[in-house]
């Protein structure tokens, strides 16, 4: 069930004008040089989070959704953009709701890091409330968008993250996953950090691979009525007990 390559949006690939995509970013170099090639990856890659999001709140807006990225080489830049916005120290990335801008080192992954932050900016054009699961767990998929040597795109499973939800499934706690959705934007990044994104990007995961995206559309729909996620579910799956029943079923089978 784990294989190496999770091909994704082939359907999609010859409907893209990049350049009419590529409009709509904005890479702001700080002291820093990215190649012809890497400026070219990060608009496509972008592009693909702008039809997802196109997909799953359906409209066609999101061609538009503006994207600015601020990339720094030099890490005392970065440096003194995190203490200027109170970004966390130990981050290679953070994005900035309020003046909606992305920030991001140029370490070695510094790519997957700016889809990340890019994609908080495209989901707050759709849904700025959203629930921090859904918007961090989106951000955590994005990131793994690549392309492979023949130019196929494809989005590499998060083995640690996987693991780490197979290791904890058979957890005696029936109220887990309900406490995880009750979870509110600022405690989300407080304690058990970790234990958040990996849930958040499990339950993205979980949908993606198992072809029922049309299932986390009823329940973003549902959200942005006001709904919370844990009736969304219940609503969606005919009870809660249901959802974490496929749900446990999925990693108990992924090896």
């Amino acid at each position: 069930m784990n294989k190496p390559l999770l091909l994704i949006f082939s359907i999609f690939a010859n409907l893209i004008s990049f350049s009419l995509y590529a409009q709509y970013v904005e890479i702001n170099l700080v002291n820093c040089k990215i190649n012809d090639n890497e400026q070219k990856k990060i608009e496509k890659l972008i592009a693909y989070e702008r039809m997802f999001c196109n997909e799953i709140f359906e409209t066609r807006e999101n061609i538009t959704a503006p994207v600015k990225i601020n990339l720094y080489e030099k890490n005392k830049d970065y440096r003194l953009a995190q203490k200027t916005y109170g970004a966390p120290i130990n981050s290679a990335g953070f994005y900035i709701a309020a003046i909606n801008e992305a920030f991001v080192y140029k370490s070695s992954d510094f790519i997957s890091v700016a889809l990340h932050e890019a994609s908080h900016s495209i989901f707050q054009f759709n849904f700025k409330n959203s629930p921090k699961w859904l918007n961090e767990g989106l951000a955590e998929f994005f990131e793994t968008l690549d392309f492979d040597s023949e130019g196929n795109l494809y989005a590499y499973p998060q083995s640690g993250r996987i693991k780490s939800i197979k290791a904890g499934i058979d957890s005696k706690d029936s109220e887990r996953l309900k406490n995880f959705f009750k979870i509110y934007s600022g405690s989300f990044y407080g304690h058990g950090i970790d234990d958040n994104y990996n849930t958040a990007y499990s339950m993205i995961y979980f949908f993606i691979k198992s072809k029922r995206t049309d299932l986390l559309k009823k329940i973003i729909k549902l959200n942005t009525q006001g709904y919370d996620t844990e009736k969304s579910i219940e609503l969606t799956f005919g009870s809660f007990d249901n959802f974490e029943e496929r749900y446990k079923q999925f990693y108990n089978l992924y090896h």
